[in-house]
Formats: structure tokens, sequence, C-alpha cells
């Protein structure tokens, strides 16, 4: 399991892109994993930002917006650990430009090897 997360500042795109090309540049993201997506939600705040989930087969990723302090959260978990999230997450943070200021990884439990099949 790999569970990475990002926080992004100075993102001079968050502005000018809508919630649904952050979804697109998600699904870019879940293609690059090697996943499969399930399912996904825009939540839109007003006057602005938004919360983006994309479920996975595999888990999620998230993307939240605060435009008015250009800063943005991704959340990428997938069970594959196989993949590359820093190299998979390049088309969220290509579109929000700005700078990874925090990248790390939340060590996670492995299911057991019974419960996993």
């Amino acid at each position: 399991m790999i569970h990475a997360v990002y926080d992004v500042t100075n993102c001079a795109g968050v502005t000018a892109v809508g919630p649904e090309q952050i979804m697109i540049a998600m699904r870019e993201t879940c293609r690059l994993l090697g996943n499969s997506a399930r399912s996904e939600l825009i939540e839109p705040f007003q006057p602005h930002g938004a919360t983006c989930v994309l479920i996975l087969a595999e888990s999620h990723i998230i993307v939240s917006t605060w435009p008015e302090f250009a800063l943005a959260h991704i959340d990428v978990f997938t069970c594959r650990a196989d993949s590359d999230p820093d190299r998979a997450v390049r088309p969220i943070l290509d579109l929000l430009g700005g700078d990874v200021a925090l990248a790390g990884r939340v060590p996670r439990l492995a299911l057991p090897a019974a419960l996993a099949s």
C-alpha cells in the first residue's frame, strides 16, 4: 500500500482552473498509477475552492483547493505497491502550478494475505 500526500503552495493555476479540469487531471493520475476509477465527486465551495474525490478500485485520490491562499492538498492512496505516485501526480501538479512544499508517505499496515484475496 502507498499513501502519498502533497501540500502545494503558490498555486498560480488554482484560480484559473475549475474543479472539472482538476478531475480530468486526477483521472490521468489514476491511469498513470495503473488503477481503476470507480466513482467521482466534486464538491465546490462558495465563493471558491473545491474538494474533488476520485474513488478507485484500489482506494482514492483527493484534491482540495484554497484559491484565496493559492494552496492545494493532494492525497493519493493505492493498494498497488508497484506504482509511483510522485510521477503519477504530475498531471495534477502541472495543472495547479505551484511548489510542492511538503510531500510524504503515510505508513499504512498491509492487509494480511488471507484478507487481501
